[in-house]
């Protein structure tokens, strides 16, 4: 019969801690997960990158000559075809990015929430985990981003029309005092919508859900947590900074003196960075979130009873 976890509700401090200890104990698997959607990326772009090449070179050499002003009509409407090729060629790079991007989360959520809970995923069963995870976790992406820009459309534009009141000297004084309280409550609710759908990946991951249902049970878990929430936040920037900083200033600093040397290095350096952060970032919400749960619905005694013997004498 497999172990228990030992599950208690945690402190912010403890669940970096866990995160490091499954870290450790599953160092080349995660990286592995976390690596191969970057170099499948990267080796997409540069094809695309490649594909584009006459385009970039054209566009260089337009932009050159229109700067000085050797510039025909024609030759400008070719400049502008040129552009319009080359931002669908961005676009589909960004689109890429966020796609590799979401399948590296959900298949280090599913190998980190794994180890955690006593069990063991494979490199291709994670994978598969954020192939299959991608599409729920796009659409809920989706959501977020219109439910934010909702907001802060209705709220900005609530702001310019109490500015164009005041400085058109139509209204009083505290108006102003209103505007700024406005803007300052749409960052407000921005930061506290922000807290409260953290573990949304973590739950549309482990659970299956649709967007809107993982949206709305995020909220739930976090419901009484979100001060903790956002101080785990803090710390994972604060060490994100301070172990990236240590890196480039031990690889960079020492190895690097041509400046074109020492920009190679710092990219190379941002990368592994990104590749042996991108763990211990999202494991964290994995963590959070199967503390989020111990905390709100006793999922460490449900666990317990669940391994108690059963009785079949009778």
């Amino acid at each position: 019969m497999q172990a228990v976890p030992e599950l208690r509700p945690l402190g912010v401090g403890d669940i970096v801690d866990r995160v490091f200890a499954v870290y450790r104990s599953r160092l080349g698997p995660l990286l592995v997960v976390a690596s191969l959607p970057y170099l499948v990326f990267a080796l997409a772009a540069g094809v695309i990158g490649f594909a584009a090449g006459p385009k970039i070179v054209s566009f260089l050499t337009f932009s050159t000559r229109a700067q000085g002003g050797r510039i025909s009509q024609q030759e400008l409407a070719a400049l502008l075809s040129t552009l319009a090729d080359l931002s669908v060629v961005l676009l589909v790079l960004v689109i890429a990015a966020v796609a590799f991007t979401l399948v590296q989360a959900a298949a280090l959520v599913r190998m980190v929430a794994a180890a955690y809970m006593g069990q063991t995923v494979t490199v291709g069963d994670a994978m598969r985990t954020g192939l299959n995870a991608f599409p729920r976790l796009l659409l809920m992406g989706i959501v977020a981003f219109v439910a934010f820009a909702l907001m802060w459309a209705v709220g900005l534009l609530g702001a310019v029309v109490l500015f164009a009141v005041v400085f058109g000297g139509n209204a009083p004084g505290w108006l102003i005092l209103v505007a700024v309280l406005l803007g300052l409550a749409l960052i407000v609710a921005t930061i506290f919508i922000q807290a409260s759908w953290t573990v949304s990946p973590a739950v549309a991951i482990l659970e299956s859900t649709g967007p809107i249902q993982s949206l709305g049970r995020s909220w739930y878990l976090s419901g009484g947590n979100r001060w903790r929430i956002l101080a785990l936040q803090l710390l994972l920037t604060i060490l994100q900074v301070v172990l990236s900083s240590l890196l480039s200033l031990l690889l960079v600093a020492a190895l690097g003196s041509d400046p074109t040397v020492r920009f190679a290095l710092q990219q190379a350096v941002n990368l592994l960075a990104n590749i042996a952060w991108a763990p211990i970032y999202w494991g964290t919400f994995a963590i959070l979130y199967y503390d989020l749960r111990v905390r709100k619905e006793a999922l460490d005694l449900q666990l317990a009873v669940e391994a108690l013997p059963r009785d079949t004498s009778s």
